[in-house]
């Protein structure tokens, strides 16, 4: 590679030096730093060893290099001066300071990153860190955050420019240009110009430079010392630096092992200097990831290996796969330095993160999570990350995911199984009840309609059967089959699921496609028949007791059209299930409105991250991004009057998972249609929902005023109150959703908010009904229809809500 020298005025860019704190032991500076006017790194020039010109100029370099390992050499014009050579040094940065990131991988973990070699073998400090200021040696080497004992060296010039780890002990050389101050490096990380080799901190002929052994008391480098501020015992020995026209190569320090060569004497040949080098194959680098062979790995990146290597025969999976299947963080870590794509996949559509999430090894995910390892991914059958660890039971994994992306609790594969439904599967309790205090759904649906519950049936774990009834998982929810989990149970011979599922009501005459009640699909004389049997024979003598016991009058009135299924029920009269309407999920038109769908109209956000942020232009159109990051309303949000909303739409450039999308993403939660005492048909919801949730919309077919004054029956109308145009309604009388059934209630839980999506055509907006306050289980729901509406309609009825506070009642007319 080679530099990219400026020199840059010293009285353009005042550099201002912090005072320099000192330790009250022995008076060694343990910090110091500059700081620059502007952050770009390459108009940022050290000053303690800065080598100034007689002009005032100084000089610093810009290079990129993977990990910094390499100093190259730099291809300097033949007609340059003596003088520019030395000022076009690059000088070391070792006193400078960066302020710090949030974002940045080293503050999240905490421990130094310094790095140091002895004898060629690798050490990495655990220290903890206090300071979370960034330094480094020179611009080739990485951004460091460092302990305070690696701080004060760092200072004192003791970690080499070249390759960036720390010359503590072992073998290295030493440039006294000031006397006291002591500049360290390795002697393959010499600057060179015009054949001539130089102090990498300060640019001073390196031939005055000497070699020195420095012996390390402690063994065992990594650990930290009782006292990181006393340095450690040296015993050291001297040689001379030739002035050797040469090309810098590796560094000795990266060999994978050590070294058994003698030190070099003054009169050594050029060409001695030069480490030998083994010439390995790109695959070598997939074997030593595998394997965990950190410095070979480390040779191997710096010998220019691709660390995005897809290996043939195995699966086409990359270094950064095999590190993470055997957990092996550092070398993980390693490779994500050298350029590693964390988002790689092999054949099965599988990422690094995916591999050690499927093997286990948490310490390897958490790194790769604060690396920026997407949790969302899916492979080929559908698997994210939560479905592969709940599968094989890896409970730590499953509950860190969780701690960081819950919002995939539900996510569903190829099949539709969620993460429980695998958890359920192999019967790992403690998971399952992780899941569901985590908010997992038990009623979602899989491709063949199955609820968790028909999987707890099927093996056979009444302890898990237990806990998803008691999360108000479906009873007798069935599936493509009409089979309920009672006939799932009665087939595999379960007593102990059946007993449970009998004791919680469970239907013994329930039939499926085939006319087989659970009683037809056991044994004949087992114990699960005998225990049936005496429950059918119960069931039918209190027939006569209970005539209007609430019946199942379909499994799904949307017919799949919705994410989740909405189940009709009465258990009031003989009132069929509705059939009088066709049921849609948007809204329709039966005559040309003209609505205005062209893309290029669209008032559109540029937003990277979850349009969270006050500069997202549809947050901006709706006053500010009102969704929380459970896409909820907030709890001040203006139920008198309520905002318009303008959620992110397809010309947007974020995400389709950002956080302003909500309606769009359909209905989510848990409703179901019956048969009320006096109203007719009325919508209840079927799990809890907190204030703020979306519940669904009200859609029908879409028509001017002028058409719904001309409509015989105006009770399925509802008016868009749109303020631009013609008058628009919505009459949901012969298209429409479940929202169609949603009652009048005169202490409304229901908040009716216009809201735009795919168009910004203000004539049209879509009508949202999100929750006003609180709702329990089992709670009918309902909206205020408004006076304008009893005004006309008074003449024929009155209001049944019910309520203490009813204003509509017959009493009031």
């Amino acid at each position: 590679s080679s530099f990219s020298l400026r020199r840059w005025s010293a009285e353009q860019h005042d550099h201002r030096e912090r005072p320099v704190q000192s330790d009250s032991a022995n008076g060694d500076p343990v910090s110091a730093s500059f700081t620059a006017e502007r952050s770009d790194p390459v108009k940022s020039a050290p000053a303690a060893c800065a080598k100034y010109s007689p002009t005032g100029q100084f000089l610093c370099v810009m290079c990129v290099e993977i990990m910094g390992f390499v100093c190259a050499g730099v291809a300097v014009d033949a007609e340059l001066t003596e003088t520019d050579l030395a000022e076009e040094l690059p000088l070391c940065c070792c006193r400078m300071e960066t302020p710090h990131s949030g974002g940045s991988l080293s503050t999240m973990d905490q421990t130094c990153m310094a790095m140091e070699s002895v004898d060629g073998m690798l050490s990495r400090c655990q220290r903890r860190v206090v300071k979370q200021e960034m330094m480094r040696p020179s611009n080739t080497v990485h951004l460091l955050v460092l302990c305070e004992d690696h701080r004060a060296g760092m200072v004192k010039h003791h970690c080499c420019p070249g390759c960036g780890l720390f010359c503590r002990a072992g073998t290295f050389m030493e440039c006294r240009p000031y006397g006291s101050i002591s500049h360290r490096f390795h002697r393959d990380c010499a600057s060179i110009l015009k054949d001539l080799r130089f102090c990498p901190h300060c640019g001073e002929d390196a031939s005055g430079a000497k070699e020195v052994t420095v012996s390390m008391a402690d063994p065992s480098p990594s650990v930290p010392r009782s006292n990181p501020g006393q340095p450690l015992p040296a015993v050291p020995t001297v040689a001379t630096l030739p002035s050797v026209p040469t090309t810098p190569a590796v560094p000795q320090i990266l060999r994978a092992k050590k070294t058994s060569e003698p030190q070099r004497g003054r009169d050594e040949s050029p060409s001695s200097l030069k480490p030998k080098k083994v010439k390995y194959p790109t695959r070598q680098l997939y074997i030593s990831a595998k394997q965990g062979e950190l410095q070979k790995v480390i040779r191997l990146l710096v010998d220019g290996k691709d660390p995005n290597f897809l290996m043939e025969g195995h699966n086409k999976v990359t270094p950064l796969h095999a590190a993470a299947a055997e957990g092996h963080q550092e070398i993980c870590h390693m490779l994500v330095q050298a350029g590693a794509n964390l988002e790689m996949f092999d054949e099965e559509q599988r990422t690094p993160l995916m591999a050690a999430c499927e093997n286990n090894h948490l310490d390897t995910v958490k790194y790769m999570l604060r690396a920026g390892a997407a949790v969302s991914h899916k492979d080929i059958m559908g698997f994210t990350c939560l479905h592969l660890a709940a599968k094989l039971g890896h409970y730590d994994i499953v509950h860190h995911l969780l701690s960081k992306a819950s919002k995939y609790i539900n996510c569903q594969d190829n099949g539709g199984w969620t993460p429980i439904t695998w958890a359920i599967e192999y019967k790992h309790k403690e998971l399952v009840h992780l899941l569901l205090a985590r908010g997992a759904d038990v009623n979602i649906r899989d491709k063949e309609e199955n609820v968790c519950l028909h999987w707890a049936a099927l093996s056979g774990c009444d302890d898990i059967a237990q806990a998803l009834l008691e999360a108000r998982c479906d009873l007798n929810a069935v599936n493509v089959h009409s089979d309920s989990a009672l006939h799932v149970a009665a087939r595999e011979n379960h007593l102990e699921c059946v007993m449970l599922f009998l004791s919680r009501g469970a239907d013994v005459n329930q039939k499926n496609k085939e006319g087989e009640t659970a009683l037809d699909c056991c044994v004949y004389g087992s114990k699960v028949w005998t225990a049936l049997n005496t429950n059918k024979k119960l069931t039918d003598a209190r027939r006569g007791r209970d005539c209007h016991g609430e019946k199942v009058l379909s499994r799904d009135i949307s017919r799949g059209y919705e994410a989740v299924p909405i189940t009709c029920v009465n258990g009031v009269d003989s009132e069929p299930s509705p059939d009088n309407f066709k049921y849609i999920p948007d809204s329709c038109v039966t005559s040309p409105l003209n609505i205005d769908k062209d893309i290029t109209h669209l008032q559109h956000c540029s937003c990277t991250d979850d349009c969270s942020s006050s500069t997202c232009m549809c947050g901006q159109l709706s006053l500010r991004c009102w969704y929380d990051s459970e896409g909820r309303l907030p709890l001040d949000f203006c139920q008198r009057e309520p905002p318009v909303l303008f959620e992110c739409n397809h010309a947007c450039s974020c995400w389709r998972t950002c956080r302003n999308r909500v309606v769009q993403n359909g209905l989510r939660a848990r409703l179901q249609l019956f048969r009320t005492q006096k109203m007719g048909w009325g919508v209840r919801t079927m799990q809890d929902i907190p204030q703020g949730t979306f519940i669904c919309e009200y859609v029908g077919e879409i028509v001017t005023d002028a058409e719904a004054d001309k409509r015989e029956n105006d009770s399925f109308l509802f008016t868009l109150d749109n303020k631009v145009g013609d008058a628009h309604c919505i009459d949901a009388r012969l298209f429409g959703n479940i929202g169609r059934f949603i009652n009048h209630l005169c202490e409304p839980n229901l908040l009716a908010v216009r809201v735009f999506t795919m168009h910004q055509d203000l004539r049209f907006p879509r009508i949202a009904f999100f929750s006003s306050r609180p709702i329990k289980a089992g709670d009918q729901i309902g909206f205020d229809y408004g006076d304008h509406y009893w005004r006309v309609k008074s003449k024929y009825f009155s209001c049944q809500c019910g309520s203490l506070k009813c204003r509509h009642s017959a009493g009031r007319r």
